[in-house]
């Protein structure tokens, strides 16, 4: 395979970010104390310390696992075409996006796989994959059409251990797969390990990865997935905890934003829709394949091979 030239991190304007959701002012309930000014200063105290405990930072979406106060039932959201015959999409990096997809010709191993450089694709020759997903590094792990695993190093593939279905990546970097085993609910579902694949209990047939915490710090991957009857499950360290919803896939971006393709069919796929702290927001468009860019903007795929960008 021929080698990439030096990585050159994407300068795509880094877009305003619209408010998803509503946050109302939290007040917090305070115990009945002394009358006049001491009970007066515990109840603002308190009441900060509420709002301050559950306020999202202003323009992002908030994180997975914080439910936010009257979640909206819809959010509105634009959508780009970007050019290319797209058929999967992965976007890593942490302070700047790497956009990576499957698409193009039909390539021995699956299609081509192209990195975005800003104002169009550069294939990587030799190259092909039917999944693919992005690290904080930037670079991309594929799954082949015969379920091979590579990890891109920055000058070439390195083969992994193992056989794959899909393949989701967290912002801390931790790789999580849908094996090839069929077991209740789809496949087998495995993490890497740093050397080999360590099972987990379950079966999915999409996944991708939040990584709680912050980025600085040590973090553990929570994945998403989706099984084959459609229903959404979130691992919480020691056991998957079931969601609302239907899916047929699903992205999560580093800021901690999840959005699915859902199953109700309409123009360019299925719905699309993003976690709101409780349940899912309805979002317009439609798609069959998502991933989620480090800011929280979802990129879909839809059934004609079309590349939409939301912001």
């Amino acid at each position: 395979m021929e080698k990439l030239p030096p990585f050159r991190k994407l300068r795509l304007l880094r877009y305003a970010l619209a408010v998803l959701f509503s946050m109302m002012s939290l007040t917090g309930c305070t115990s009945e104390v002394g009358a006049g000014q001491e009970a007066q200063a515990t109840g603002a105290q308190d009441s900060s310390e509420s709002a301050e405990s559950r306020q999202v930072p202003s323009g992002q979406a908030p994180p997975a696992d914080q439910p936010v106060s009257t979640p909206p039932a819809a959010i509105e959201i634009a959508w780009t075409k970007i050019p290319g015959e797209i058929r999967d999409i992965g976007i890593g990096g942490v302070d700047e996006q790497a956009i990576w997809v499957v698409g193009g010709e039909s390539v021995p191993g699956g299609f081509e796989v192209s990195y975005w450089t800003g104002s169009g694709w550069d294939i990587i020759e030799g190259s092909a994959a039917v999944a693919i997903d992005v690290g904080p590094s930037g670079y991309p792990w594929i799954v082949t059409r015969e379920n091979r695993i590579f990890e891109w190093t920055g000058a070439d593939w390195a083969e992994r251990p193992g056989e794959a279905r899909d393949i989701g990546i967290g912002a801390d970097g931790s790789v999580w797969i849908i094996g090839t085993d069929p077991v209740p609910g789809g496949y087998s579902i495995r993490r890497w390990t740093e050397t080999s694949w360590e099972d987990v209990p379950g079966g999915a047939v999409a996944i991708d990865v939040y990584a709680r915490g912050d980025l600085d710090e040590q973090r553990q991957g929570e994945p998403w997935i989706v099984n084959a009857d459609h229903q959404i499950s979130r691992w919480d360290g020691s056991e998957w905890e079931r969601q609302p919803g239907e899916a047929q896939d699903i992205g999560v971006g580093a800021n901690g934003a999840v959005w699915i393709i859902g199953t109700t069919p309409t123009t360019g796929g299925y719905n699309i829709a993003t976690w709101n702290g409780e349940d899912w927001a309805a979002a317009p468009g439609g798609g069959v394949r998502i991933s989620v860019n480090p800011d929280g903007f979802p990129f879909a795929v839809t059934d004609d091979q079309q590349l939409l960008q939301g912001t």
